[in-house]
C-alpha cells in the first residue's frame, strides 16, 4: 500500500499509555517516600515524648550522668559520635579519592583490573558485616 493511501488510524502515533502509567507510578512512589519520612518522624516524636517530658530538651546539651539523682545528659555521647565520624571522614575521603584517581588515570592495566575487581567485591559486602569482621 502506498504511503498516500494510509488511513488516519494507521498514521496515528503509538499509544502513550505505558509512559503515562510509568509517570503516575513514579509520582506515587515519590509521594510514598515523602509520606514514609513523615511517618518515621511522627513515630520518633511519639516514641520519645515521655523522655522529653521527663528530661526535657536539655538532655541533649548537658553532660551530667547521675542515675541516682536521675540527671542524664547525652552531650558526651553526641560529641564522641561526631568526632569519631569526622576522624573517619578525614582518613577515608582523601584515601578514596587518591585511590580512584590512581586507578582511573595512572595505574597500568595489570594492576587496575585486579584492584577494580577487589573494590567491586568489597562494595558488595554490607558495611555492617565488614565492621563485625573487624571486631
Amino acid at each position: 500500500m502506498p504511503a498516500i493511501e494510509r488511513t488516519a488510524n494507521e498514521m496515528a502515533p503509538p499509544s502513550r499509555f505505558g509512559d503515562k502509567a510509568f509517570e503516575w507510578l513514579t509520582q506515587a512512589m515519590a509521594m510514598a517516600v515523602v509520606a514514609l519520612v513523615f511517618l518515621v518522624g511522627w513515630q520518633l516524636a511519639r516514641g520519645s515524648s515521655l523522655a522529653i517530658q521527663k528530661f526535657g530538651f536539655h538532655f541533649l546539651a548537658t553532660s551530667t550522668w547521675d542515675p541516682v539523682a536521675e540527671q542524664f545528659g547525652a552531650l558526651p555521647f553526641i560529641y564522641g559520635t561526631v568526632v569519631s565520624s569526622l576522624i573517619g571522614l578525614i582518613i577515608a575521603v582523601p584515601l578514596s579519592i587518591a585511590t580512584a584517581v590512581y586507578l582511573t588515570e595512572l595505574a597500568p592495566l595489570w594492576i587496575r583490573q585486579p584492584l577494580v575487581s577487589l573494590i567491586e567485591m568489597l562494595a558488595a559486602i554490607p558495611s555492617v558485616i565488614l565492621g563485625l569482621w573487624g571486631i
